[in-house]
């Protein structure tokens, strides 16, 4: 866990401190075909237009730095008119994903990631999925599902860096304590609302522990455990 903060201490300095004064030649990053899949997911899939593509890459040129850092801080220094709204803030995520995608291509050895990968979404989104159940729904959770996108990509990046100190750690006490926090989150905010028919809770309790069953079966090591109590407690939990 120490070598997992540090990490994230030293590519926050060195984003901050290395290959500011380098020009930046965006054309050898533009892309000539008619479209491009920025994100893809289960059944959803994101495309652009190639002159919309390549007009994000002749203006931000963040997306292309060594030591990149998560897309929040990267969101709030270099967000522009373009990506101002609620959905502009979307696309940068989406955006974002793309080339930190194709920077941790260079990590890989003998995996590409596409697991790791999908488990974190399959973590994230059935979290954000859980929350927008109990609280019927709402603009808010689609916009997250979209930046989760980008939050799932910056995972995978501190995967490939840190991969060696994920493999050994016995979690089966932490995540049953993770996973005992979500029932009871469930239990209690169906217990407690008045926005759900009572004929409708036994349903919508079967289809939320289906999603927690899911989130379970992903948490495989130490790193995925971490994402999943990160991602909860940062966007969903309330005192």
């Amino acid at each position: 866990m120490k070598s997992y903060l540090l990490l994230i201490f030293v590519i926050f300095f060195y984003s901050i401190s290395l290959g500011q004064d380098i020009p930046f030649n965006s054309e050898k990053y533009y892309t000539t075909k008619d479209s491009v899949l920025l994100a893809s997911f289960e059944e959803d899939m994101v495309y652009v237009l190639k002159d919309d593509f390549n007009d994000v890459v002749s203006k931000h040129p963040e997306f292309f730095i060594e030591f990149p850092t998560d897309p929040e801080k990267t969101y709030t220094k270099n967000s522009d008119e373009q990506f101002m709204s609620e959905v502009g803030q979307d696309d940068y995520y989406l955006y974002y994903a793309y080339f930190l995608r194709n920077t941790n291509e260079m990590y890989k050895i003998d995996d590409d990631f596409s697991r790791q990968r999908n488990k974190i979404m399959i973590i994230y989104t059935r979290l954000n999925r859980m929350f927008s159940l109990l609280d019927g729904g709402g603009p808010g959770y689609m916009h997250l599902y979209r930046r989760t996108f980008g939050e799932a990509e910056y995972a995978v990046y501190l995967y490939a860096l840190t991969r060696k100190d994920f493999t050994v750690t016995n979690i089966s006490k932490q995540k049953d304590l993770f996973m005992q926090t979500l029932q009871q989150v469930v239990t209690d905010r169906l217990e407690s609302t008045f926005d759900i028919h009572e004929s409708e809770k036994p349903d919508l309790e079967e289809e939320l522990f289906t999603l927690i069953n899911e989130i379970d079966s992903q948490i495989t090591d130490s790193f995925y455990l971490i994402q999943a109590q990160q991602f909860f407690y940062s966007n969903y939990a309330t005192w």
